[in-house]
């Protein structure tokens, strides 16, 4: 299959499973009062969350970061198609131009940076210690985001456990409390900032499943 058929027909995967599910969004506010404030925002989320979140932010005009591999090439196409701006680059390929594009963008009001903490290649739920880097220089605020499904698959040999929701599933969607750089700790940051974000999945997973999900336990 080309590299065109493979974006339609993800595209289409992503329009025919997100579009069947009811999706609560929670968490909104704080984020409103960040941005209503016309200050920078980075947008955070682990890995194998990207499925659904493409979904939540289309038409956003948000500006993901996504790896200069061919699987970051692909994934890069089916952003676009979904209204995202992409800004290519990894911690490994392409990382200081990346770095500078994405400083830029905070530049601009009202544009967010979407990053995937883990990502791209891991280890899961081991924060990359750029994003802190870029949200110190910036100025931006880090919201952590996140999300769970009832029912989902877990495809438990991938490197992130990725997560995917069913055809007409429950989702529960969660904006984290705002994070701005100044407030964390010299040392340990990314530790602090990894365990918020693990801390919010973990209120959605127990909220669908009360504890008693059988797949996983985070």
């Amino acid at each position: 299959m080309g590299d065109f058929l493979r974006r339609k027909f993800l595209c289409l995967l992503i329009h025919g499973i997100v579009g069947t599910c009811r999706t609560e969004v929670s968490g909104l506010e704080a984020v409103e009062a960040v941005r209503h404030r016309g200050a920078p925002v980075i947008i955070l989320f682990w890995h194998r969350h990207i499925f659904a979140l493409i979904h939540h932010f289309r038409n956003s005009g948000a500006r993901p970061l996504i790896s200069q591999s061919k699987d970051g090439e692909l994934v890069a196409g089916v952003a676009r198609e979904f209204g995202l701006k992409p800004i290519r680059g990894s911690s490994s390929r392409g990382g200081a131009p990346a770095f500078l594009s994405m400083m830029r963008s905070l530049r601009e009001p009202g544009t967010e940076v979407l990053i995937t903490a883990d990502g791209p290649r891991g280890p899961a739920r081991e924060m990359k210690p750029g994003t802190l880097e870029l949200a110190r220089r910036s100025g931006a605020w880090l919201i952590p985001v996140s999300w769970y499904a009832r029912p989902s698959h877990i495809f438990q040999r991938s490197w992130d456990r990725f997560l995917l929701p069913l055809p007409f599933s429950r989702i529960r969607l969660a904006y984290g409390a705002p994070i701005h750089p100044d407030s964390l700790p010299v040392r340990n940051a990314e530790e602090m900032v990894q365990r918020r974000m693990d801390e919010l999945e973990e209120s959605l997973r127990r909220g669908l499943h009360g504890g008693n999900d059988p797949e996983e336990t985070i």
